[in-house]
Protein backbone atom coordinates (compact mmCIF):
# COMPACT_ATOMS: atom_id res chain seq x y z
CA UNK A 1 0.00 0.00 0.00
CA UNK A 2 2.01 2.91 -0.93
CA UNK A 3 1.30 6.54 1.09
CA UNK A 4 2.89 10.18 0.15
CA UNK A 5 4.92 11.35 2.76
CA UNK A 6 3.55 13.28 5.48
CA UNK A 7 6.20 16.13 4.76
CA UNK A 8 5.15 16.48 0.88
CA UNK A 9 1.82 15.87 1.58
CA UNK A 10 1.98 19.04 4.11
CA UNK A 11 4.26 20.87 1.21
CA UNK A 12 1.69 20.91 -1.14
CA UNK A 13 -1.03 22.35 0.75
CA UNK A 14 -2.71 19.17 2.40
CA UNK A 15 -4.45 20.13 5.88
CA UNK A 16 -3.42 16.34 7.51
CA UNK A 17 -1.84 16.67 11.24
CA UNK A 18 0.57 14.51 12.75
CA UNK A 19 -2.08 12.94 14.26
CA UNK A 20 -4.47 11.95 11.86
CA UNK A 21 -1.50 10.85 9.22
CA UNK A 22 -1.01 8.47 11.83
CA UNK A 23 -4.14 7.05 12.30
CA UNK A 24 -4.62 6.41 9.21
CA UNK A 25 -1.44 4.51 8.82
CA UNK A 26 -2.84 2.88 11.78
CA UNK A 27 -6.04 1.91 9.95
CA UNK A 28 -4.53 0.60 7.05
CA UNK A 29 -2.36 -1.66 8.76
CA UNK A 30 -5.14 -3.46 10.86
CA UNK A 31 -6.79 -4.14 7.27
CA UNK A 32 -4.02 -4.85 5.29
CA UNK A 33 -2.76 -7.15 8.04
CA UNK A 34 0.72 -5.29 7.80
CA UNK A 35 3.06 -6.30 11.06
CA UNK A 36 -0.12 -8.20 12.77
CA UNK A 37 0.74 -11.30 14.14
CA UNK A 38 1.31 -14.81 12.41
CA UNK A 39 -2.75 -15.72 13.53
CA UNK A 40 -4.79 -12.91 12.91
CA UNK A 41 -9.06 -12.84 13.04
CA UNK A 42 -8.48 -10.36 10.18
CA UNK A 43 -11.37 -8.46 12.40
CA UNK A 44 -10.81 -5.04 10.17
CA UNK A 45 -11.80 -6.94 7.64
CA UNK A 46 -14.86 -8.57 8.60
CA UNK A 47 -16.12 -5.28 10.26
CA UNK A 48 -15.88 -3.41 7.23
CA UNK A 49 -17.52 -6.15 4.62
CA UNK A 50 -20.17 -6.46 7.31
CA UNK A 51 -21.10 -3.08 7.00
CA UNK A 52 -20.50 -2.80 3.52
CA UNK A 53 -22.87 -6.04 2.87
CA UNK A 54 -26.01 -4.15 4.54
CA UNK A 55 -25.10 -0.51 3.37
CA UNK A 56 -25.56 -1.93 -0.04
CA UNK A 57 -27.24 -4.92 0.03
CA UNK A 58 -30.20 -3.37 -1.54
CA UNK A 59 -28.81 -0.25 -2.59
CA UNK A 60 -30.35 1.16 -6.20
CA UNK A 61 -29.83 4.18 -8.15
CA UNK A 62 -32.29 6.09 -10.38
CA UNK A 63 -31.88 8.25 -13.17
CA UNK A 64 -35.26 9.29 -13.52
CA UNK A 65 -37.47 8.56 -16.76
CA UNK A 66 -36.81 8.82 -20.09
CA UNK A 67 -34.09 7.65 -22.72
CA UNK A 68 -31.16 9.96 -21.00
CA UNK A 69 -32.21 8.85 -17.93
CA UNK A 70 -32.76 5.00 -19.44
CA UNK A 71 -29.00 5.60 -20.90
CA UNK A 72 -27.50 6.29 -17.45
CA UNK A 73 -29.32 3.62 -15.61
CA UNK A 74 -27.49 1.39 -18.13
CA UNK A 75 -24.17 2.55 -17.58
CA UNK A 76 -24.55 2.84 -13.76
CA UNK A 77 -25.74 -0.63 -13.66
CA UNK A 78 -22.94 -1.78 -15.71
CA UNK A 79 -20.14 0.17 -14.86
CA UNK A 80 -20.76 1.73 -10.92
CA UNK A 81 -23.19 -0.79 -9.10
CA UNK A 82 -20.12 -3.41 -9.17
CA UNK A 83 -18.36 -1.04 -7.27
CA UNK A 84 -19.72 0.35 -4.84
CA UNK A 85 -19.26 -2.36 -2.39
CA UNK A 86 -15.81 -1.93 -2.43
CA UNK A 87 -15.86 1.63 -2.38
CA UNK A 88 -17.99 1.51 0.84
CA UNK A 89 -15.82 -1.30 2.39
CA UNK A 90 -12.81 1.14 2.01
CA UNK A 91 -14.75 4.34 3.11
CA UNK A 92 -15.13 2.18 6.44
CA UNK A 93 -11.30 1.57 6.67
CA UNK A 94 -10.37 4.45 6.33
CA UNK A 95 -13.46 6.98 7.17
CA UNK A 96 -13.65 8.30 3.35
CA UNK A 97 -13.46 6.84 -0.43
CA UNK A 98 -13.98 8.73 -3.38
CA UNK A 99 -15.68 7.48 -6.58
CA UNK A 100 -14.35 9.49 -9.65
CA UNK A 101 -16.49 8.83 -12.89
CA UNK A 102 -14.26 9.29 -16.30
CA UNK A 103 -15.56 9.04 -19.80
CA UNK A 104 -13.95 6.02 -21.63
CA UNK A 105 -14.76 4.26 -25.33
CA UNK A 106 -18.01 5.86 -25.12
CA UNK A 107 -19.16 4.66 -21.94
CA UNK A 108 -19.16 6.19 -18.13
CA UNK A 109 -17.04 4.32 -15.56
CA UNK A 110 -15.97 4.92 -12.11
CA UNK A 111 -12.69 5.18 -10.21
CA UNK A 112 -12.37 3.97 -6.54
CA UNK A 113 -9.69 6.26 -4.86
CA UNK A 114 -9.39 4.81 -0.70
CA UNK A 115 -8.37 7.00 1.89
CA UNK A 116 -4.57 6.70 1.78
CA UNK A 117 -4.51 8.81 -1.69
CA UNK A 118 -7.04 11.34 -0.47
CA UNK A 119 -5.30 14.49 0.83
CA UNK A 120 -8.13 17.30 1.88
CA UNK A 121 -6.85 20.78 1.83
CA UNK A 122 -9.74 22.50 2.41
CA UNK A 123 -13.76 21.49 3.17
CA UNK A 124 -17.02 23.40 2.86
CA UNK A 125 -20.15 23.50 4.50
CA UNK A 126 -21.85 20.40 5.38
CA UNK A 127 -18.79 18.10 5.44
CA UNK A 128 -18.15 18.98 1.71
CA UNK A 129 -14.67 18.57 0.50
CA UNK A 130 -13.55 21.54 -2.01
CA UNK A 131 -10.05 21.18 -2.47
CA UNK A 132 -7.62 18.94 -2.10
CA UNK A 133 -5.39 16.24 -3.64
CA UNK A 134 -5.27 12.43 -5.00
CA UNK A 135 -2.23 10.82 -5.22
CA UNK A 136 -1.70 7.69 -8.10
CA UNK A 137 1.31 5.33 -8.44
CA UNK A 138 3.15 3.69 -11.19
CA UNK A 139 6.34 3.20 -12.75
CA UNK A 140 8.31 4.35 -15.73
CA UNK A 141 11.36 3.00 -17.95
CA UNK A 142 14.23 1.60 -15.67
CA UNK A 143 11.42 0.68 -12.81
CA UNK A 144 11.67 3.95 -11.34
CA UNK A 145 8.41 4.36 -9.27
CA UNK A 146 6.23 7.86 -9.75
CA UNK A 147 3.63 9.26 -8.27
CA UNK A 148 0.51 11.61 -10.03
CA UNK A 149 -0.28 14.42 -7.49
CA UNK A 150 -3.73 15.78 -9.07
CA UNK A 151 -5.06 19.02 -7.50
CA UNK A 152 -8.75 20.38 -7.33
CA UNK A 153 -9.95 23.27 -6.30
CA UNK A 154 -13.91 24.37 -6.58
CA UNK A 155 -14.48 28.12 -6.22
CA UNK A 156 -17.13 30.81 -7.97
CA UNK A 157 -18.80 27.97 -9.93
CA UNK A 158 -15.86 26.21 -11.47
CA UNK A 159 -13.29 23.69 -10.57
CA UNK A 160 -9.66 23.61 -11.81
CA UNK A 161 -7.82 20.35 -12.45
CA UNK A 162 -4.25 20.17 -12.55
CA UNK A 163 -1.83 16.81 -12.83
CA UNK A 164 1.56 16.71 -12.56
CA UNK A 165 4.14 13.66 -12.00
CA UNK A 166 7.03 13.28 -9.88
CA UNK A 167 9.81 10.42 -8.89
CA UNK A 168 9.63 8.63 -5.92
CA UNK A 169 12.06 8.36 -3.60
CA UNK A 170 12.65 5.53 -0.20
CA UNK A 171 10.00 6.61 2.36
CA UNK A 172 7.77 7.99 0.05
CA UNK A 173 9.66 11.48 -0.73
CA UNK A 174 9.00 13.09 -3.89
CA UNK A 175 11.88 13.84 -6.30
CA UNK A 176 12.20 15.77 -9.68
CA UNK A 177 8.79 16.64 -11.52
CA UNK A 178 8.37 14.01 -14.63
CA UNK A 179 6.50 14.86 -17.84
CA UNK A 180 2.88 13.36 -17.74
CA UNK A 181 3.96 12.30 -21.59
CA UNK A 182 6.62 9.88 -20.03
CA UNK A 183 4.20 7.70 -18.18
CA UNK A 184 1.65 5.79 -20.84
CA UNK A 185 -1.43 5.45 -18.36
CA UNK A 186 -1.17 9.14 -17.72
CA UNK A 187 -0.01 10.54 -21.22
CA UNK A 188 -3.67 11.52 -22.18
CA UNK A 189 -4.04 13.89 -19.17
CA UNK A 190 -4.18 17.36 -19.45
CA UNK A 191 -1.59 19.40 -16.90
CA UNK A 192 -4.75 21.76 -16.11
CA UNK A 193 -8.58 21.78 -17.24
CA UNK A 194 -11.03 23.71 -15.43
CA UNK A 195 -14.51 23.55 -15.87
CA UNK A 196 -17.29 25.92 -15.65
CA UNK A 197 -20.86 25.88 -14.38
CA UNK A 198 -20.72 23.17 -11.64
CA UNK A 199 -21.55 23.44 -8.10
CA UNK A 200 -19.29 20.21 -7.03
CA UNK A 201 -16.18 18.61 -7.40
CA UNK A 202 -15.80 15.57 -10.00
CA UNK A 203 -16.47 12.45 -7.65
CA UNK A 204 -18.53 11.73 -5.15
CA UNK A 205 -17.27 11.04 -1.45
CA UNK A 206 -18.44 8.11 0.41
CA UNK A 207 -17.94 8.79 4.10
CA UNK A 208 -18.17 7.31 7.95
CA UNK A 209 -21.04 9.55 10.11
CA UNK A 210 -18.37 9.02 13.27
CA UNK A 211 -17.15 11.87 15.39
CA UNK A 212 -13.52 12.65 14.74
CA UNK A 213 -12.10 12.42 17.71
CA UNK A 214 -8.83 11.70 16.50
CA UNK A 215 -7.56 15.63 15.73
CA UNK A 216 -11.16 17.22 15.86
CA UNK A 217 -10.83 18.10 12.45
CA UNK A 218 -13.92 17.50 9.49
CA UNK A 219 -12.30 15.04 8.23
CA UNK A 220 -14.15 11.65 8.69
CA UNK A 221 -12.73 8.78 10.63
CA UNK A 222 -12.79 4.61 10.35
CA UNK A 223 -15.58 2.56 11.21
CA UNK A 224 -13.01 0.92 13.98
CA UNK A 225 -11.41 4.15 14.66
CA UNK A 226 -12.08 4.03 18.49
CA UNK A 227 -11.83 0.07 18.96
CA UNK A 228 -8.32 -0.18 17.57
CA UNK A 229 -6.28 -1.33 20.40
CA UNK A 230 -9.68 -3.89 20.72
CA UNK A 231 -8.52 -5.20 17.70
CA UNK A 232 -5.19 -5.75 18.44
CA UNK A 233 -6.11 -7.56 21.48
CA UNK A 234 -8.54 -9.98 19.81
CA UNK A 235 -5.39 -10.81 17.56
CA UNK A 236 -2.99 -11.24 20.67
CA UNK A 237 -5.51 -13.58 22.60
CA UNK A 238 -6.32 -15.80 19.38
CA UNK A 239 -2.37 -15.43 18.81
CA UNK A 240 -1.68 -17.27 22.62
CA UNK A 241 -5.17 -19.74 21.77
CA UNK A 242 -3.19 -20.99 18.72
CA UNK A 243 -0.29 -21.25 20.57
CA UNK A 244 -1.61 -23.10 23.41
CA UNK A 245 -3.07 -25.76 20.62
CA UNK A 246 0.26 -26.42 19.20
CA UNK A 247 2.27 -26.70 22.29
CA UNK A 248 -0.40 -28.79 23.93
CA UNK A 249 -0.17 -31.60 21.64
CA UNK A 250 -0.71 -35.18 23.69
CA UNK A 251 2.60 -36.77 23.50
CA UNK A 252 4.74 -39.80 24.96
CA UNK A 253 7.67 -39.46 27.51
CA UNK A 254 10.45 -41.62 26.78
CA UNK A 255 13.82 -42.02 28.88
CA UNK A 256 16.55 -40.25 26.70
CA UNK A 257 18.64 -43.85 27.00
CA UNK A 258 14.92 -45.71 25.41
CA UNK A 259 15.67 -43.00 22.45
CA UNK A 260 18.65 -43.71 20.96
CA UNK A 261 18.43 -45.76 18.37
CA UNK A 262 21.41 -48.93 17.97
CA UNK A 263 23.88 -48.26 15.55
CA UNK A 264 22.96 -49.61 12.40
CA UNK A 265 25.12 -50.85 9.59
CA UNK A 266 27.95 -49.21 11.92
CA UNK A 267 26.63 -45.85 11.52
CA UNK A 268 26.62 -44.15 14.80
CA UNK A 269 23.40 -44.01 17.13
CA UNK A 270 21.01 -41.02 15.97
CA UNK A 271 21.06 -38.44 19.23
CA UNK A 272 17.97 -38.41 21.53
CA UNK A 273 17.29 -34.50 20.17
CA UNK A 274 16.86 -34.90 16.63
CA UNK A 275 13.65 -37.69 18.17
CA UNK A 276 12.21 -35.32 19.85
CA UNK A 277 8.45 -34.48 18.00
CA UNK A 278 4.99 -33.83 18.55
CA UNK A 279 4.76 -37.31 19.18
CA UNK A 280 8.11 -38.13 21.81
CA UNK A 281 9.90 -35.84 23.76
CA UNK A 282 12.76 -37.36 25.72
CA UNK A 283 13.69 -36.43 29.46
CA UNK A 284 15.10 -38.29 32.29
CA UNK A 285 12.80 -40.94 33.76
CA UNK A 286 12.30 -43.18 36.90
CA UNK A 287 14.17 -46.48 36.03
CA UNK A 288 11.12 -48.74 36.41
CA UNK A 289 8.84 -46.92 34.70
CA UNK A 290 11.01 -45.35 31.18
CA UNK A 291 8.05 -43.96 29.67
CA UNK A 292 5.05 -42.15 30.58
CA UNK A 293 2.17 -39.69 28.96
CA UNK A 294 1.71 -35.97 28.63
CA UNK A 295 -1.46 -34.61 28.18
CA UNK A 296 -2.10 -31.01 29.46
CA UNK A 297 -5.11 -29.80 29.72
CA UNK A 298 -6.69 -27.13 26.95
CA UNK A 299 -8.05 -24.16 28.95
CA UNK A 300 -10.99 -24.00 25.92
CA UNK A 301 -13.69 -22.25 28.11
CA UNK A 302 -10.86 -19.30 29.41
CA UNK A 303 -10.15 -18.47 25.15
CA UNK A 304 -13.48 -18.43 24.71
CA UNK A 305 -14.68 -16.38 27.54
CA UNK A 306 -11.82 -13.63 26.67
CA UNK A 307 -12.66 -13.60 23.16
CA UNK A 308 -16.28 -13.09 23.87
CA UNK A 309 -15.81 -10.35 26.73
CA UNK A 310 -13.93 -8.74 23.82
CA UNK A 311 -15.90 -9.11 20.84
CA UNK A 312 -18.36 -7.29 22.79
CA UNK A 313 -16.12 -4.63 23.74
CA UNK A 314 -15.69 -4.47 19.95
CA UNK A 315 -19.30 -4.31 19.09
CA UNK A 316 -19.98 -1.46 21.18
CA UNK A 317 -17.15 0.66 19.72
CA UNK A 318 -17.83 0.23 16.07
CA UNK A 319 -21.68 0.44 17.02
CA UNK A 320 -22.91 -3.10 16.17
CA UNK A 321 -25.68 -5.04 18.05
CA UNK A 322 -24.18 -7.03 20.65
CA UNK A 323 -23.78 -10.46 19.80
CA UNK A 324 -22.85 -9.96 16.08
CA UNK A 325 -19.84 -11.85 16.42
CA UNK A 326 -20.86 -14.31 18.71
CA UNK A 327 -18.80 -17.70 18.90
CA UNK A 328 -21.93 -19.27 19.71
CA UNK A 329 -24.57 -19.31 16.43
CA UNK A 330 -28.42 -18.40 17.30
CA UNK A 331 -30.28 -21.30 17.43
CA UNK A 332 -33.89 -21.69 16.16
CA UNK A 333 -35.95 -19.73 14.09
CA UNK A 334 -35.43 -16.34 14.39
CA UNK A 335 -39.01 -13.77 13.34
CA UNK A 336 -38.74 -10.77 11.83
CA UNK A 337 -39.52 -8.74 14.38
CA UNK A 338 -37.01 -10.30 16.53
CA UNK A 339 -34.55 -9.30 14.38
CA UNK A 340 -35.38 -5.56 14.55
CA UNK A 341 -35.39 -5.99 18.07
CA UNK A 342 -32.05 -7.83 18.56
CA UNK A 343 -30.35 -5.53 15.79
CA UNK A 344 -31.68 -2.13 16.53
CA UNK A 345 -28.08 -0.85 17.12
CA UNK A 346 -26.68 -2.40 14.22
CA UNK A 347 -29.62 -0.56 12.19
CA UNK A 348 -28.91 2.24 13.60
CA UNK A 349 -25.82 2.60 12.58
CA UNK A 350 -25.93 1.74 8.97
CA UNK A 351 -29.16 3.79 8.63
CA UNK A 352 -26.50 6.93 9.64
CA UNK A 353 -23.70 5.33 7.39
CA UNK A 354 -26.61 5.35 4.31
CA UNK A 355 -28.07 8.61 5.26
CA UNK A 356 -25.16 10.68 6.20
CA UNK A 357 -22.52 8.95 4.75
CA UNK A 358 -22.82 7.82 1.60
CA UNK A 359 -26.29 9.05 -0.05
CA UNK A 360 -24.96 12.92 -0.85
CA UNK A 361 -21.48 11.15 -2.44
CA UNK A 362 -23.48 8.88 -4.37
CA UNK A 363 -25.66 12.06 -5.92
CA UNK A 364 -22.51 13.66 -6.71
CA UNK A 365 -21.45 10.84 -8.48
CA UNK A 366 -24.47 10.71 -10.45
CA UNK A 367 -24.90 14.22 -11.23
CA UNK A 368 -21.08 13.92 -13.13
CA UNK A 369 -22.13 10.97 -15.26
CA UNK A 370 -24.92 12.95 -16.05
CA UNK A 371 -22.42 16.19 -16.80
CA UNK A 372 -19.54 14.05 -18.56
CA UNK A 373 -23.03 12.36 -20.95
CA UNK A 374 -23.23 15.81 -21.81
CA UNK A 375 -19.33 17.04 -22.43
CA UNK A 376 -18.50 14.05 -24.83
CA UNK A 377 -21.98 13.91 -26.23
CA UNK A 378 -22.92 10.38 -25.12
CA UNK A 379 -26.29 10.09 -24.28
CA UNK A 380 -29.85 11.81 -26.56
CA UNK A 381 -31.22 15.18 -24.55
CA UNK A 382 -33.53 14.62 -21.61
CA UNK A 383 -33.77 15.47 -18.06
CA UNK A 384 -32.32 13.67 -15.23
CA UNK A 385 -34.07 13.16 -11.69
CA UNK A 386 -31.12 10.97 -9.92
CA UNK A 387 -32.62 9.39 -6.41
CA UNK A 388 -30.57 7.20 -4.02
CA UNK A 389 -32.72 4.70 -1.75
CA UNK A 390 -31.69 1.79 0.51
CA UNK A 391 -33.75 -1.48 1.42
CA UNK A 392 -34.41 -2.35 4.83
CA UNK A 393 -35.96 -5.84 4.04
CA UNK A 394 -32.41 -6.83 6.32
CA UNK A 395 -33.94 -5.86 9.19
CA UNK A 396 -37.52 -5.13 8.14
CA UNK A 397 -40.76 -7.63 7.81
CA UNK A 398 -41.13 -6.28 4.17
CA UNK A 399 -44.19 -8.76 3.56
CA UNK A 400 -45.73 -7.03 6.90
CA UNK A 401 -44.89 -3.45 5.46
CA UNK A 402 -45.69 -4.63 1.71
CA UNK A 403 -49.26 -5.33 3.21
CA UNK A 404 -49.43 -1.91 5.41
CA UNK A 405 -48.82 0.32 2.46
CA UNK A 406 -51.25 -1.09 0.48
CA UNK A 407 -53.90 -1.16 3.03
CA UNK A 408 -52.92 2.75 3.79
CA UNK A 409 -53.02 3.31 -0.33
CA UNK A 410 -56.62 1.45 -0.14
CA UNK A 411 -57.81 3.81 1.68
CA UNK A 412 -56.58 7.02 -0.10
CA UNK A 413 -53.99 8.20 2.70
CA UNK A 414 -51.08 6.70 0.38
CA UNK A 415 -50.79 7.36 -3.72
CA UNK A 416 -50.18 4.32 -5.21
CA UNK A 417 -47.27 5.22 -6.92
CA UNK A 418 -45.40 5.71 -3.65
CA UNK A 419 -46.13 2.04 -3.23
CA UNK A 420 -44.52 0.52 -6.41
CA UNK A 421 -42.05 3.20 -5.81
CA UNK A 422 -40.98 1.94 -2.05
CA UNK A 423 -41.62 -1.81 -3.67
CA UNK A 424 -38.89 -1.79 -6.61
CA UNK A 425 -36.79 1.19 -5.47
CA UNK A 426 -37.55 3.48 -7.89
CA UNK A 427 -38.78 7.34 -8.09
CA UNK A 428 -42.01 8.58 -8.38
CA UNK A 429 -41.99 9.01 -11.98
CA UNK A 430 -40.91 5.79 -13.10
CA UNK A 431 -43.27 4.18 -10.50
CA UNK A 432 -46.00 5.85 -12.67
CA UNK A 433 -45.02 4.53 -15.81
CA UNK A 434 -44.55 1.03 -14.17
CA UNK A 435 -48.18 1.20 -13.16
CA UNK A 436 -51.55 0.24 -15.22
CA UNK A 437 -54.15 2.51 -16.77
CA UNK A 438 -55.71 4.87 -14.24
CA UNK A 439 -58.77 2.72 -15.46
CA UNK A 440 -58.19 0.10 -14.27
CA UNK A 441 -56.91 0.82 -10.51
CA UNK A 442 -59.68 0.00 -7.98
CA UNK A 443 -57.59 1.41 -4.77
CA UNK A 444 -59.89 2.70 -2.56
CA UNK A 445 -63.12 1.97 -4.74
CA UNK A 446 -66.37 1.22 -2.29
Amino acid sequence: MKLLNLHDARALGCDMTPQMAQAVADWDRLFYLTDQPPHSLKLAQSLTGYMATLATNELTLSAGAGARADWLQDQCGAHLMPHLFEAVQLAGVGGMAAVKPFAENGSLYAEVIPRSRIFPERWGPNYRLNAGYFTDFDKIEGDTAVVKVEHFDLQDGAFTITNKAYRLKTGGLMGGEVPLTEVPRWAALEPEVTIHQVDRLHFGLLRMPMLNTVDGSATPVSLYANATDTLRQLDATYADFVWERETGKRRMILDRAAAMLDPVNGKPPIPFRQLVSDFFMTIDMPEDKPWGDYTPEFRFDAYKTALETQLRLLEMQVGFSAGTFAIEPRTGRVTATQVISEDRTTYNTIKAIQDRGLTTGLLDVLYWFDVYATLYGLAPAGSVEPAVSFGDSIFEDTGVEFQRRMALAQANYLRPELVTAWYFGVDEEKARQMMPAADTLHFGDA
